[in-house]
C-alpha cells in the first residue's frame, strides 16, 4: 500500500507549513486525515515521504516521455526529460526548498535524498533511451545526478513562468558535462575504460552516438540496439536539493 497523490500533496503542504525539522508523524496523520494506526501501515517515518514522492514523479515523467523522439540527440532528450521532471515537481517546490535547507543539518535527510535521486536518475536515463548496465551505466547515472543537482538549484529559485533560468542552468550543466567527458576521454582514463567504449572508438566516450560531437559524453551516448537497459541502484554521493527520493 502506497501514499496516493492526494496524500503526497497534503503531506508536502504540511512540510511547507510546519517545516521539515518540526514535522511530526501526528502532523502528517492529521493532514492526511488518517489515524496513526493507518499512517503506520503506509510509512515507517517521515523520511519515507521522499521515496514516495520520487516514485510518483518518476512515474509521471516516464508517462510524459513515453513517446520521446529517439531521433533527437541524447542531449536534447535528456533536456526534455529533466524539464518534465521539474514540471512534475512544481506543486512541491516550496516544500522541497525547505527540505534542501534542512538537509544541511539533517544528515539522514541529505543521504536519503541523494540515494533516491540517483535511483531516479537511472529511470530518467531509461526515459531518454539512454539506459545501460555495468560500469558505463553507473558513469551515466552519476553524471546525470550532478547535472540534475546543478539545474535544481536554479529551479528552486526560478520565479519565471517559462523557467528560463532553469533551462539555461540545465543547458549549461549538460554542456559542462559533455566537455568534462570529452576531456576525460583524452586523458589517462581512456586506457582504463578502453574496452568499454561504443562503436567508433576505444573509450567510453567514443563513437558518434553521444551528444554534440564526434566524442560522445561517456554516460550519455546512444543506446545500442538490443541493449538490456540501465541499472537503477543507488550510490553514495553529495547531498541534493531538488529531489526527495529517500528511504
Amino acid at each position: 500500500m502506497q501514499l496516493s497523490s492526494t496524500h503526497l500533496e497534503r503531506a508536502f503542504a504540511t512540510v511547507e507549513e510546519k517545516g521539515w525539522s518540526r514535522l511530526t508523524l501526528a502532523d502528517l496523520a492529521a493532514a492526511l486525515e488518517l489515524t496513526l494506526v493507518d499512517l503506520r501501515a503506509l510509512i515507517d517515518s517521515k523520511y519515507d515521504l521522499i521515496s514516495a514522492l520520487n516514485r510518483h514523479v518518476d512515474a509521471a515523467v516516464l508517462e510524459e516521455c513515453a513517446s520521446i523522439d529517439v531521433n533527437d540527440s541524447p542531449r536534447d532528450r535528456l533536456f526534455e526529460v529533466i524539464m518534465a521532471r521539474f514540471d512534475a515537481l512544481t506543486p512541491y517546490r516550496n516544500a522541497l526548498g525547505m527540505m534542501t535547507f534542512s538537509a544541511r543539518s539533517d544528515l539522514r535527510l541529505a543521504a536519503m535524498t541523494h540515494k533516491h535521486l540517483q535511483r531516479s536518475m537511472g529511470w530518467m536515463l531509461e526515459a531518454a533511451g539512454l539506459g545501460e548496465g555495468g560500469l558505463r551505466g553507473k558513469f551515466r547515472q552519476n553524471g546525470l545526478t550532478v547535472v540534475y543537482i546543478r539545474a535544481s538549484l536554479a529551479w528552486l529559485k526560478d520565479g519565471s513562468e517559462d523557467l528560463s533560468a532553469t533551462m539555461k542552468a540545465l543547458d549549461q550543466a549538460l554542456e559542462d558535462a559533455e566537455r568534462w567527458a570529452n576531456s576525460v576521454e583524452n586523458g589517462s582514463l581512456s586506457e582504463l575504460f578502453g574496452g568499454i567504449g561504443g562503436a567508433g572508438g576505444s573509450g567510453p566516450f567514443a563513437g558518434s552516438g553521444g551528444f554534440g560531437g564526434s566524442a560522445s559524453f561517456a554516460g550519455f551516448g546512444n543506446r545500442p540496439a538490443g541493449d538490456a537497459g540501465a541499472e537503477t541502484g543507488a550510490k553514495s554521493g553529495p547531498a541534493t536539493p531538488a529531489d526527495p527520493d529517500k528511504s
